[in-house]
């Protein structure tokens, strides 16, 4: 499971594929999602293949204090409630 969404990173770099790293739960406080984004889809697999040893990636930790108890699914959908990925589609 992934997301999809164009966008520049701070070094000009565009990524278009965004995946959870993971969710950390902390109970009564927080939680801490992290996404690791890559150049696109076709990068990733040829990762998963072997084909690329270290693609381009990028990550961030985002934290909410709305949730605590968030599913991996739920982060995603939690994601795109958020600027930086409004309007990113599931992939």
């Amino acid at each position: 499971m992934a997301i999809m969404k164009a966008i520049t990173q701070e070094d000009g770099v565009t990524t278009n594929y965004h995946r959870i790293l993971y969710v950390q739960n902390m109970p009564n406080s927080h939680t801490s999602i992290a996404v690791l984004s890559l150049v696109s889809d076709e990068v990733r697999e040829e990762q998963k293949a072997g084909d690329i040893e270290h693609p381009y990636t990028h990550s961030v930790t985002y934290e909410t204090e709305e949730h605590d108890d968030l599913t991996v699914s739920e982060a995603y959908n939690y994601l795109k409630t958020l600027p930086a990925f409004e309007g990113a589609e599931d992939c």
